[in-house]
Parts: C-alpha cells; sequence; structure tokens
C-alpha cells in the first residue's frame, strides 16, 4: 500500500512540477481566461504584471515540488510520519491554494487540473494513512 501510495504522489508531484513550467514559460496559457472575462485587464502594462506575478507563482510551485519530492523519497517511502505530514502540510496548502482560486475566478479550464491534483493527492496520502498512524494497542 506504502509503494502504491508513494507512486500515486511521485505522479502527484511530477505533474505539479510540468503545470508550474507551464506557468514560466507560457503564463498566458494560465492567465489568458482571466485576461478575457475582464476587460479592466485589457492594459498591456496589467497584463505584463499580471504575467509576471504568474511567473513568480511558477518558481514558487516548482520549489515546492522538488520539496515535495524530496520529502517523498527520504520520508514518506519509508512510512516516516513526519514524511506524511511534509507531504500532507505541503501539497494541501499547494493545491488547496490553487482549488480555491480557480473557484472564486470562475476558471473552468484551470480548475480542471487543480481537481486531478488534488484528487490524486488526497488518495496517495490516505491510502497508507494505517501505516503511519496505527491503532494504539489498548492498555488495562
Amino acid at each position: 500500500m506504502l509503494k502504491t501510495a508513494s507512486t500515486i504522489l511521485l505522479i502527484v508531484a511530477l505533474f505539479g512540477a510540468i503545470y508550474c513550467l507551464v506557468l514560466i514559460v507560457s503564463p498566458q496559457t494560465v492567465s489568458g481566461n482571466t485576461l478575457k472575462v475582464n476587460e479592466e485587464l485589457q492594459n498591456p502594462a496589467v497584463t505584463k504584471a499580471i504575467y509576471d506575478v504568474v511567473r513568480h507563482l511558477g518558481a514558487l510551485g516548482l520549489a515546492a515540488n522538488i520539496a515535495a519530492l524530496f520529502i517523498l523519497f527520504n520520508g514518506f517511502k519509508k512510512g516516516l510520519r513526519w514524511g506524511w505530514w511534509g507531504f500532507f502540510i505541503t501539497a494541501f496548502i499547494g493545491w488547496g491554494y490553487g482549488l480555491v482560486r480557480f473557484i472564486i475566478n470562475g476558471d473552468t479550464k484551470n480548475l480542471i487540473g487543480q481537481l486531478i491534483g488534488i484528487v490524486l493527492f488526497l488518495i496517495g496520502i490516505l491510502l497508507p494513512i494505517k501505516i503511519f498512524f496505527p491503532k494504539k494497542p489498548a492498555t488495562s
């Protein structure tokens, strides 16, 4: 079960890293929907600023995904509790932020990617929960 969960979480981290690389290389791919919907953002200076912010978010997300890979290989795959918590906290914040942001913006295109990521993350993190948090034996 731990091996299956580790594989799923590896896929999640790689999916997240690829998504972040798209943010860095081609920010208009992700933020183009928001810019089309909102007429106030049609100013070229505003568009450039938004693209810069998206690139920075991509770089931050890429760093978080690289950190998640270290947590995965050095803690989670070994069944260490800190690895579970480390992966849970970082991935929950990352995928949860994207999920909430795209729901608020009404951006269905990007919401689908976030939903895929968070569902895979939840499967991978909850599948081996008994390994990380076994039931304590009853004391008399």
